[in-house]
């Protein structure tokens, strides 16, 4: 009995990667069918390619608003707490209890449940020195990890650097490549969650739609 090899897939390419992205705007969404053939792509001819893969995969789910982290994770047994905060603490009896007198938001249940089951971990008084009490060069500073000088690269930018990564290794969801995904020589992807807007009055609207017309046989995003 011989046993066949499959199909290979068709490498990933420029044109190809918009072609996929295409299909998850014209949705309205990042479509599963881009995400399974990015997992699954070949390099293309020529490409740059890492070291082996672990398997694993980094979310990095960044909060660009103010989070409350004393009322996120909270020490619900400290004197201190209650007294400081005011009308603002918790209810110690609402708490979602952790372990050494802290506890999580009464409104985070399902994230007190991976707790219970081991697939959640906490990592208190992550800063660095002397904070800068500015919103966005804070931003920065966090996504730079250079506390010094964060006009420069992310930290996963220069991962990106450093393994000489393709840029569909890392993809950012959102309409612009964030600080910590762009290097100094390679810069991730970026998908917009939903379809593309581009900016502009009534009538550059009218000349976008008249461009788009004359090349009809590319895909929307390329277009």
């Amino acid at each position: 009995m011989t046993a066949s090899r499959p199909p290979a897939r068709p490498p990933m390419t420029r044109r190809r990667f918009l072609s996929l992205a295409a299909a998850g705007s014209a949705a309205g969404m990042v479509g599963p069918a881009l995400w399974s053939q990015l997992a699954a792509a070949t390099p293309a001819t020529g490409s740059r390619q890492s070291g082996s893969s672990t398997g694993r995969t980094l979310v990095l789910v960044t909060l660009y608003g103010g989070n409350d982290g004393l009322n996120t994770v909270i020490p619900y047994t400290d004197p201190a707490y209650a007294s400081a905060r005011g009308l603002l603490a918790i209810d110690p009896s609402t708490v979602l209890h952790l372990d050494d007198g802290f506890g999580l938001h009464p409104g985070m249940p399902r994230l007190a449940a991976l707790w219970k089951s081991g697939h959640l971990a906490i990592v208190h008084g992550v800063g660095f020195a002397d904070p800068n009490y500015s919103h966005f060069e804070s931003m920065d500073i966090w996504q730079t990890a250079n506390p010094k000088d964060p006009s420069g690269t992310g930290w996963l930018g220069r991962w990106l650097d450093r393994t000489n990564s393709s840029p569909l290794r890392a993809v950012s969801i959102g309409p612009s490549v964030p600080t910590v995904l762009a290097g100094d020589t390679v810069q991730a992807a970026a998908i917009p969650p939903g379809p593309i807007q581009l900016p502009g009055d009534p009538t550059e609207v009218a000349l976008y739609r008249s461009l788009v017309a004359g090349s009809g046989t590319d895909p929307d995003l390329l277009r």
